[in-house]
């Protein structure tokens, strides 16, 4: 199936199935959220995205990443999806405490975006996104328990930061 165009293979183990850009008529990249998942599902390692990564995810920030970083607890290669490359990066057990948590996101940007929450300006629109996010029907509600529960893991700026939104009425900010 490789071989007639039907599958993409990724990685050893990993394929997809291509599909076209309407747009340019080229096979799209795969999503690299799908690929880290089949990863770390396949070699059962647990991951944490770095913060760029996850700043985009949650729509913190416009910056794209050419190069992802994930800690995980198995020697993994790194991996080419186009022009961006996700490149595994081994690390202790005490690091992936939030590794597969409804949370990880949030943390790993809030520590990426830490210089950035200094601004006033800044800090109001996190607090903005955030709110939209803690108050999402579908995944909200497990997000803002995830961060309650692990507050204590957190640096205290953090805490402090996240104490404030999480306080809020998660149905003030519509999505």
């Amino acid at each position: 199936m490789a071989a007639a165009g039907e599958l993409r293979r990724i990685d050893r183990g990993l394929y997809d199935r291509p599909r076209t850009n309407n747009l340019t008529g080229h096979a799209t990249v795969p999503d690299y959220r799908a690929v880290i998942r089949a990863v770390t599902r396949r070699d059962r390692a647990r991951a944490v995205i770095d913060g760029m990564t996850a700043a985009n995810d949650l729509g913190l920030t416009t910056a794209v990443p050419a190069r992802i970083e994930v800690l995980v607890d198995a020697r993994l290669k790194p991996i080419k999806l186009g022009t961006q490359e996700i490149h595994f990066k081994y690390a202790a057990p005490s690091r992936l405490y939030w590794a597969d948590r409804p949370g990880m996101r949030v943390v790993q940007a809030l520590h990426w975006m830490q210089d950035m929450l200094t601004q006033k300006g800044e800090r109001k629109r996190i607090q903005a996104t955030l709110r939209r996010l803690f108050a999402d029907p579908k995944h909200g509600e497990a997000i803002r328990e995830d961060l309650r529960a692990g507050l204590s893991a957190v640096p205290i700026w953090m805490q402090e930061f996240l104490r404030e939104i999480l306080r809020a009425d998660p149905h003030e900010a519509k999505p």
